[in-house]
């Protein structure tokens, strides 16, 4: 039977945490879409999150040439809750929610020329993560502090001066 070293200890637990993160990201309720806008129209994006959390949305231009995009997250009442002018290649933003129901993400090309936008719209999940995050960062440390022992007591013997 192996021995269980610090070292093992903590690889574990980051190895968990890491894991466990990216499970609880990839099963939050999200949406992508790829989408063109003509001069001036507008799109949107409808999703039903859940509870209270935090949200985002990242916007892509392929083609980036000084355009500019107005995008609007509004509740389930209609109410603007994030508003920002992206005017780079990408951008992510975040926006807090505070009930569950339908959000919806309204771009609107305010550019001289078409564009394609891809688009990906949805809850974060970062209440869920803490945890799994904790873990990891448990985990980091077992391996620092198991590092920096091992080289505290490592010596290195110097050829010249043993030499008389």
């Amino acid at each position: 039977m192996k021995k269980l070293t610090p070292f093992r200890i903590g690889l574990s637990l980051m190895l968990i945490g890491s894991i466990w993160t990216a499970l609880v990201f990839s099963t939050a309720e999200k949406i992508s879409q790829d989408m063109n806008l003509d001069i001036k129209e507008s799109a949107n994006l409808d999703l039903n999150l859940k509870g209270k959390g935090l949200g985002f949305y990242e916007i892509t231009i392929p083609d980036y040439s000084k355009e500019i995009v107005l995008v609007k997250v509004l509740d389930s009442q209609g109410y603007v809750i994030n508003l920002k002018k992206i005017q780079t290649k990408m951008s992510v933003n975040y926006f807090e929610f505070d009930y569950g129901g339908k959000y919806t993400l309204e771009m609107t090309n305010f550019s001289e020329n078409p564009i394609q936008v891809k688009v990906e719209f949805g809850n974060t999940k970062s209440g869920d993560i803490t945890l799994p995050v904790v873990m990891a960062f448990i985990g980091v440390f077992f391996l620092v502090w198991f590092g920096y022992k091992r080289l505290r007591n490592y010596s290195t013997a110097h050829p010249e001066e043993n030499n008389p």
